[in-house]
């Protein structure tokens, strides 16, 4: 029994193995059957999907495969946006721009003397003689005379019904043959003042007539040279602090400054301009204590502060002469 058992186990039928299959690499699981030749028609019927056994590729295949699909995708792709800016042009043909005033600047393109600068006739007020030099009622003289003695103008001399000082327009040169010479200018060097400087000679009570004929001279000077000139007086001004500097129409109060009165009566309808200088004021409003205040000598403070103000007087002088006051 034993060996019929035995050999009855070993003759028993056997499954047919087909191809080794990789078991791993399937999408499916592989059903295991009956394989008679019915089955296999039918399995032959159905989709290829069912039986198709999926190939292993190597990772070396795998980056070939993705290489391709780059070099295929990039080369697919429009020309970009750089590739079209790289596309140069026909170079335009160089053109002379036309010469226009447009493109140069102001202060270049516009001729030298173009903006209104008017000459001054710039008058002070005070007495005359040694008696009254240096005191506070001349402060307008010495105002003057720092002005003068910076060098741009000639010495004070009688003109004008008074003492005159001109811009100087001595012009000097050298060379190796002559040397050093000098030569009058006949005009004033671009950016120097155009003042006439001008101090009365008359008491300052009746100071007005000279001033008009001072005027009168200078006004037909500067229009036979096709100019407009400005008339400026320079004065003490007895309510301000000392060297404060200030400017008014001509026409306004004289605030019972005589010299002022008597210009203001002989000037009639002349437009002028009126510049006062500092010098403070005594404590009293006695018109004994004022006069003697106005016509003492100045001290080393009192001086000080009358010269420095010139300063500032020129500064207005040039804001007058430019138009601008």
């Amino acid at each position: 029994m034993s060996n019929t058992h035995a050999r009855a186990h070993v003759r028993g039928p056997q499954p047919i193995l087909g191809p080794r299959l990789n078991l791993q690499s399937s999408s499916k699981p592989i059903q295991v059957g009956n394989l008679n030749s019915q089955d296999h028609d039918d399995d032959d019927s159905k989709s290829e999907d069912n039986t198709a056994i999926a190939v292993p590729i190597s990772r070396k295949e795998k980056r070939k495969q993705r290489q391709e699909q780059k070099d295929f995708s990039s080369s697919t792709k429009p020309s970009t946006d750089t590739e079209t800016l790289t596309v140069k042009p026909n170079p335009a043909k160089k053109t002379k721009p036309a010469a226009s005033t447009s493109s140069i600047p102001t202060s270049l393109s516009m001729p030298p003397g173009t903006s209104t600068v008017y000459p001054l006739l710039v008058c002070s007020l005070g007495n005359p003689g040694a008696q009254y030099a240096n005191t506070l009622h001349s402060a307008g003289h010495t105002v003057l005379s720092v002005i003068q003695a910076r060098g741009l103008y000639t010495p004070f001399s009688k003109g004008l019904s008074g003492l005159v000082s001109r811009p100087d327009t001595t012009r000097y040169s050298f060379s190796i043959i002559g040397g050093l010479s000098k030569t009058k200018g006949t005009g004033l060097v671009e950016g120097e003042d155009n003042f006439v400087l001008w101090q009365s000679t008359s008491l300052m009570n009746i100071s007005g007539g000279s001033v008009r004929k001072a005027w009168t001279k200078f006004d037909q000077e500067t229009r036979a040279r096709g100019a407009q000139g400005r008339l400026v007086i320079v004065h003490d001004e007895l309510e301000a602090a000392l060297g404060k500097v200030s400017v008014k129409d001509g026409s306004a109060s004289p605030r019972g400054h005589n010299g002022l009165k008597s210009c203001q009566a002989s000037l009639g309808g002349i437009k002028w301009w009126r510049v006062g200088v500092g010098i403070g004021r005594p404590e009293s409003r006695e018109a004994s204590v004022v006069s003697k205040f106005v016509l003492s000598k100045m001290d080393k403070r009192e001086q000080a502060g009358i010269e420095n103000a010139a300063f500032a007087v020129l500064s207005t002088l040039r804001d007058i002469q430019e138009g601008k006051k």
